[in-house]
């Protein structure tokens, strides 16, 4: 007796509309990736996606306010990511490296977050506010954290905020320099984080 298989279950209409939310979302991720926010429209944005033009304003008010998502919505997943490498690490100076070797795993992942990044400040304002908010935050806890434990050559907490700029600032110009030739991301070379960690070794115990 052959037994009848299970009938596949269809998507309900909260997991179609999540579904077509996402599609325009990544869409959108890739064509700024691509052309810049400047080139980014709506109607490249819904055929990318493979959606009606009509459907957009389902999920969004406008072109603007879907721009303004994409760095936020992108800083949290390098978070979760940073943070996934950061728990397996053992001692400050380790966390560390795993903090700026994961941020150029993400980059390699998400080659077109430099060019949202770059162009944000200009192009979503609000989105790049927040996104440097959540960046902020996070390092910021991060530090503190390490200050608690004693694992930082400073002593001063007002000295965190100056210590989480420099860190954060260094990994964005190192990317800028190292990882993108040519509109490309590449890998950085070794002696890139290396480098950073001796620079690293003047803040950590």
């Amino acid at each position: 007796m052959t037994l009848a298989r299970p009938a596949k279950r269809r998507p309900n209409r909260a997991e179609k509309a999540e579904a077509t939310r996402n599609a325009l979302f990544d869409a959108a991720v890739e064509i700024v990736g691509e052309y810049g926010y400047a080139g980014t429209s709506i109607a490249r944005i819904t055929d990318r996606a493979g959606v009606a033009q009509g459907t957009f304003y389902n999920y969004f008010e406008s072109r603007q306010d879907l721009l303004d998502q994409l760095l936020p919505a992108i800083s949290r997943q390098l978070h979760s990511h940073i943070r996934e490498r950061v728990l397996a690490a053992d001692g400050a100076m380790e966390r560390e490296r795993a903090r700026i070797s994961a941020f150029f795993e993400f980059l390699e992942q998400a080659p077109h977050l430099f060019k949202i990044l770059s162009e944000g400040p200009v192009q979503a304002p609000e989105g790049f506010r927040r996104h440097l908010q959540q960046q902020t935050e996070s390092y910021r806890r991060a530090m503190k954290y390490e200050l608690d434990r004693g694992n930082l050559r400073i002593t001063d907490p007002n000295e965190i905020e100056v210590v989480t700029h420099m860190l954060l600032s260094a990994r964005e110009y190192l990317s800028a320099r190292f990882c993108f030739v040519d509109g490309r991301y590449t890998r950085p070379p070794d002696f890139v984080v290396d480098t950073y960690m001796k620079f690293a070794g003047t803040l950590f115990k």
